[in-house]
């Protein structure tokens, strides 16, 4: 009976080294993790100030780019209604001399009678 509590004892001594020795690294692994852990939140705070610097920076671009072109916009806003306004005369014209040229045309057709 002495004998086989010894080789219980032995295995258990066994179990409780290898244990030891997986435990150990799993330990400083551990450590290493809390040290990564809080590495990766200081870069995802700076990440995330940078990202908010920028869109502030984006969204100044844009109400700047907006003022720049509102002006542009007004003036070719201005040039599309004058070619409208010159097309319409055109087509007046058009019209005009088409009603002339028949009003020519009556005119020599009866001094041909």
């Amino acid at each position: 009976d002495r004998e086989s509590t010894q080789k219980e004892v032995n295995k258990l001594r066994g179990s409780i080294q290898t244990l030891t020795r997986s435990a150990n690294p799993l330990g400083k692994l551990m450590d290493f993790l809390q040290e990564d852990v809080d590495s990766m939140q200081r870069e995802l705070d700076q990440w995330r100030k940078e990202n908010k610097t920028l869109q502030l920076e984006l969204k100044h671009e844009e109400s700047m780019t907006t003022q720049t072109l509102q002006p542009l916009i007004t003036h070719l806003d201005e040039l599309s209604a004058a070619v409208s306004d010159q097309l319409d005369k055109i087509s007046t014209v058009k019209s005009n001399i088409l009603k002339n040229e028949e009003k020519i045309e009556k005119m020599v057709g009866s001094i041909g009678l």
